[in-house]
């Protein structure tokens, strides 16, 4: 639970720096989730009907559904415009222990290609996976009838998300060493899964067990609001649960990098 722990008390103790860089993309988020699929999805749940459609489950795991895509677009502009900057102010701290803002608007044009690259492949790996999972689901919920749908559904899209964590762990590390190592696309990616073979178990935990809380907390928050028909508080709770996530996940890349590659943090050495 090292890795979990470290990005959380990063993630807290550097909020007031960080949170800006978060703001805009969570926004666009919010706006690009379909709502009314999720309130299908969290209301069956409370009533234990797996009774679905295929749509409903896709619209509920892709970003890519209805009428809310251009949002999703927006969403994906501005994460690759505001990712590199939080990535340099992170990578930055932690090399030299400055938690200054000057000189990250120019580390743009140097972290751009590389995270946008990299944006790129997780919302490709990310949609084929969606498209997988809905089908497995959907599967599910036409093979088999009462209590049985229920549960066989439940225990799919869990799999399926384990599954999604295991995949994104295994280049998990590929960023922030094509980063600050400047090795090619290949190399970074051969040295970052060496670097973080001994402690792979670690980091699958680190990013597996985060995105099941999310993706709980935003089932829990949709089905509540729901019962409630309330609009706004929903709107803002997505918006929070995007930017601490956001900023977890960015921070545990340097957090397991810096661990794997052996590097001493600098934001951690006492000052006296």
């Amino acid at each position: 639970m090292g890795y979990i722990g470290s990005a959380w008390k990063y993630v807290f103790k550097n909020f007031i720096f960080l949170f800006l860089f978060a703001l805009i993309p969570s926004y666009f988020f919010a706006l690009a989730l379909d709502l009314q699929s999720l309130e299908t999805i969290a209301r069956n749940l409370l009533e234990l009907n797996a009774e679905v459609s295929f749509v409903t489950v896709f619209n509920c795991f892709s970003f890519i559904n209805g009428s809310r895509w251009p949002f999703a677009l927006v969403c994906f502009a501005c994460l690759a415009i505001f990712m590199p900057m939080i990535l340099a102010f992170i990578e930055k701290h932690m090399r030299i222990g400055s938690r200054s803002l000057k000189g990250i608007f120019g580390r743009i044009n140097y972290n751009f290609l590389s995270t946008f690259l990299m944006l790129i492949v997780a919302v490709a790996v990310y949609e084929l996976w969606a498209l997988l999972a809905s089908g497995l689901v959907y599967v599910a919920v036409i093979a088999f009838g009462g209590a049985a749908r229920t549960v066989v559904a439940i225990v799919v899209a869990l799999g399926m998300c384990l599954l999604l964590s295991y995949i994104f762990s295994l280049f998990w590390l590929w960023l922030p060493c094509r980063q600050i190592t400047g090795y090619s696309f290949a190399d970074a990616m051969v040295f970052a899964n060496q670097a973080i073979s001994s402690k792979r178990r670690k980091l699958y935990l680190a990013v597996m067990l985060p995105y099941l809380a999310g993706v709980a907390l935003l089932l829990l928050v949709v089905g509540v609001c729901s019962a409630f028909d309330v609009i706004v508080p929903v709107f803002v709770f997505i918006e929070i649960i995007f930017i601490l996530l956001f900023l977890y996940f960015c921070a545990l890349m340097f957090v397991a990098y810096f661990d794997a590659a052996g590097e001493e943090r600098a934001d951690l050495r006492k000052r006296y």
